[in-house]
């Protein structure tokens, strides 16, 4: 009895056809997994909204904006901290070295959620990067992330370089947080930055996929994604097209009396916060 069996041509249209499906279907499902990360990215700010709100409600009845030193300088991740409290420090960055924080410190501002236990680590790393959660066994007995690699998130800048400790606003669609800032923690150096803005990935953060927005949460709790980073308060505007009338959450303003659309990266010394409706999150 002769067996039937396919021909090598056969087998080729078959390979031929597996192999076309897998290329028709592997974009439909990373896209799938970006949106999968897109929502869990959501809801781990709408998370630490909560733990926000629950710092809060106990003294001194507003966000985290701790400050340390005189200087008007600004101090991001790793090295030790000098607590208010005058306790002893404990962490040294990752080159062995010593290193006393001064000025404002949103990731300190951050990591006293964590020391409070009203969040984890892990709720601070967004899954659209390569970030990981800080390896700290013990929260408590640190003061800041060890570095940028295990925080995903900025914060909104509560220090000024002319009001000190501002607080937030009480506008609900004020910007609390969101994904990293694509000029510190992205490292994006386009010069002048508001080419970055009017460019194809529209000054968006660089946390996901093809710079499409980021989730930002806001202070009413809600948390949104936005393809485009003009969503703070809004105000005076220059007429440009592009711009909402909104201000730019990761810049800051060039000009008193318009909201930013986009201009001025924040640097290493103290954010000059030009008036209400100015938004900046770092890093």
């Amino acid at each position: 009895m002769k067996r039937k069996a396919f021909t090598l041509i056969e087998l080729l249209v078959v390979i031929a056809i597996i192999a076309l499906l897998i290329s028709i279907l592997l974009p439909s499902l990373s896209r799938a997994r970006e949106l999968s990360k897109r929502t869990v990215c959501a809801a781990n700010l709408h998370g630490i909204g909560h733990a926000l709100y629950i710092y809060a409600q106990d003294d001194p009845q507003v966000f985290p904006a701790i400050f340390e030193g005189t200087t008007n300088t600004m101090t991001l991740f790793g090295g030790f901290y000098t607590p208010p409290d005058n306790d002893n420090p404990w962490r040294v960055n990752p080159s062995g070295n010593y290193i006393v924080k001064q000025g404002a410190s949103p990731t300190v501002d951050l990591w006293t959620l964590v020391r409070a236990n009203n969040t984890t680590p892990k709720q601070f790393v967004c899954p659209s990067t390569v970030d990981t959660p800080d390896p700290a066994q013990d929260t408590t007995a640190y003061y800041d992330f060890l570095d940028k690699s295990h925080l995903s998130y900025a914060y909104q800048y509560q220090h000024s370089q002319k009001l000190g400790i501002i607080g937030s606003t009480s506008s609900p669609t004020w910007p609390l947080m969101a994904d990293a800032n694509p000029y510190l923690k992205g490292g994006e150096t386009l010069v002048p930055l508001n080419t970055d803005r009017t460019g194809p990935f529209r000054g968006n953060s660089k946390n996901h996929t093809n710079r499409e927005g980021q989730n930002i949460l806001f202070q009413d709790g809600h948390v949104t994604f936005d393809k485009g980073p003009d969503a703070g308060l809004s105000g005076r505007t220059f007429t440009t097209s592009i711009f909402r009338g909104r201000d730019n959450i990761y810049t800051t303003h060039s000009v008193q009396g318009y909201v930013d659309p986009g201009e001025n990266k924040p640097t290493g010394t103290m954010v000059d916060l030009g008036g209400h409706s100015d938004a900046c999150l770092i890093p």
